[in-house]
């Protein structure tokens, strides 16, 4: 962690990939929730609520455009309001993975601020990593509250030293720990090759269509969209995949 100035002279938090990858790692193994290959699916409602202590509201009226939001107050529990018509959506009968998958997503997003930018806004958090003042709270510009619009939680590929001065900085950052929380890597891993051995994939590189067979089974597996899926193997790099099917 390295605390920073932004733009406009607002104080910010650096992290590089790595130590996302590792703070959401230690957040998963303290909670008692790291996913195993039996079990892979992160409960990120037990998370938010039982480990980071925050209340969960999962049918809030959020303004057009915004499916997330965090409120951190002063002293006080996070707040994390999910809007209704994305749970609607995850409890319909005969739901897409996509809409499961959406949900869950937005939820590890807003977990994803509370372990990684609480500092920015709580008093006592600044204090513990060697900060006296926070960017947040009463007498600040900032508001306490991190909306998190559509493309805030599309985990899109982007480049990493790009974001330091760009004003959507924390929500790069929550989408990679998203990321790490749905797909702990090392469990990602081994659930990984153990369904490239199951599907009977050769050695690389795969034809597109049997990497979109082994996406989709993945996405079952772990309750998150084919598209998160697809960044997660190819950021760990983990398949390579042929041009056209027949030549490397």
């Amino acid at each position: 962690m390295q605390w920073y100035s932004g733009p406009e002279g607002d104080q910010r938090i650096w992290y590089e990939p790595e130590d996302i990858e590792e703070i959401a790692t230690e957040q998963l193994r303290r909670a008692g929730l790291t996913p195993t290959l039996s079990d892979p699916v992160t409960d990120v409602e037990r998370f938010i609520e039982g480990f980071l202590r925050a209340e969960l509201d999962l049918y809030a009226d959020l303004p057009a455009g915004v499916l997330g939001l965090t409120q951190f107050s002063v002293r006080g529990a996070p707040k994390v309001s999910i809007d209704s018509s994305l749970t609607e959506a995850r409890d319909a009968d005969g739901a897409t993975m996509g809409a499961v998958g959406r949900w869950r997503a937005t939820l590890a997003h807003e977990a994803s601020h509370i372990f990684l930018h609480r500092y920015l806004f709580d008093p006592e958090m600044a204090q513990l990593v060697g900060r006296t003042g926070v960017v947040g709270g009463p007498f600040s510009k900032e508001d306490g509250v991190v909306r998190c619009l559509h493309r805030d939680i599309t985990p899109n590929e982007t480049s990493w030293a790009s974001t330091r001065q760009r004003p959507d900085w924390r929500e790069v950052q929550a989408n990679r720990a998203m990321a790490a929380l749905l797909m702990p890597r090392r469990t990602f891993r081994r659930l990984v090759l153990r369904e490239m051995q199951n599907l009977e994939l050769g050695p690389p590189p795969t034809p597109p269509a049997r990497v979109d067979e082994l996406v989709a089974t993945l996405a079952d597996l772990l309750q998150v969209s084919k598209q998160a899926v697809g960044i997660r193997l190819a950021s760990e790099r983990l398949v390579a995949v042929s041009d056209d099917g027949r030549n490397p």
